[in-house]
C-alpha cells in the first residue's frame, strides 16, 4: 500500500501525559470510521501510532469500496451542494474537537498530524473553489439522506 506521510521520525512532547492518552482514546475511536480518502486513513493510522508509541501499521480497512457520491454541484457562485460520507462527517466533528484542543498548546509530530487531518478534512467536507480559498465560509447548511431496507430483508 503506497504511503502519503511519513511521520516516522516526528517526536512526541510527553510532557502532558492526559492530552497523550486524550489523543490515542480519539485516534482509536476514529479508527472505527473509514473515510472516503485514502489520505485521512493514513493519517488517523499516523495519530494512532504516534500516539501510542508504536511503530506505523497499515490499517485493516479494505480501501476497494465504491462510494458512489455526487460531484458538487454550484447553484450559483456563492452557494454549493456537496454530497459527503457520513463517516466524513464524524471524522470531521472528532479532528475538530482535537485541533481546537490541541492547536496552539503544543508544536510536535501529533499537532501536526492533527493539523494536517483536520485541513483536509475541512476541504473535503466544505467545496471551496479553485480560485476562491481565502473567502469565509457562511450559512453552513447540514442536510441528511438516508434509505430505508426494505422489510423483506
Amino acid at each position: 500500500m503506497h504511503k502519503f506521510f511519513d511521520y516516522s521520525k516526528g517526536k512526541v512532547d510527553k510532557k502532558s501525559k492526559d492530552r497523550i492518552i486524550f489523543i490515542n482514546r480519539m485516534a482509536l475511536l476514529m479508527q472505527e470510521f473509514e473515510s472516503t480518502s485514502p489520505e485521512i486513513n493514513e493519517l488517523v493510522n499516523w495519530l494512532f501510532c504516534k500516539s501510542e508509541g508504536v511503530p506505523y501499521h497499515d490499517s485493516d480497512i479494505e480501501e476497494t469500496r465504491d462510494f458512489n457520491l455526487a460531484p458538487i454541484k454550484w447553484l450559483d457562485d456563492k452557494r454549493a451542494i456537496k454530497q459527503v460520507w457520513e463517516n466524513d462527517m464524524h471524522l470531521y466533528s472528532y479532528a475538530l474537537m482535537l485541533h481546537d484542543l490541541n492547536y496552539w498548546i503544543n508544536n510536535d509530530v501529533l499537532t501536526e498530524i492533527i493539523k494536517e487531518l483536520y485541513f483536509r478534512l475541512d476541504y473535503l467536507i466544505h467545496p471551496y473553489q479553485e480560485d476562491q480559498h481565502d473567502r469565509d465560509l457562511e450559512d453552513i447548511k447540514y442536510f441528511i439522506e438516508f434509505d430505508y431496507v426494505d422489510k423483506e430483508q
